[in-house]
């Protein structure tokens, strides 16, 4: 039970920084080419807030037993 309280408290979090964020984030690690092309410009911001939106719902569904074998 603490591994799941200690992944919902580091998740949901990260996910929010991972939103908030992903100006610096693309600045630092450099813009995706195949998000640029098939997504359009502003792609790779968009990817950003998916993957940060994905992590906090990961972090809830894994605390309350919700993901499919886990």
């Amino acid at each position: 039970m603490f591994t799941k309280i200690l992944i919902l408290l580091i998740g949901i979090p990260a996910g929010f920084w991972m939103v908030r964020y992903r100006a610096r984030i693309v600045d630092t690690v450099g813009k995706m080419s195949w998000a640029e092309r098939y997504l359009g410009d502003g792609g790779t911001y968009n990817v950003w807030i998916l993957i940060g939106t994905a992590v906090v719902a990961g972090s809830i569904l894994y605390f309350f037993d919700l993901l499919p074998g886990v």
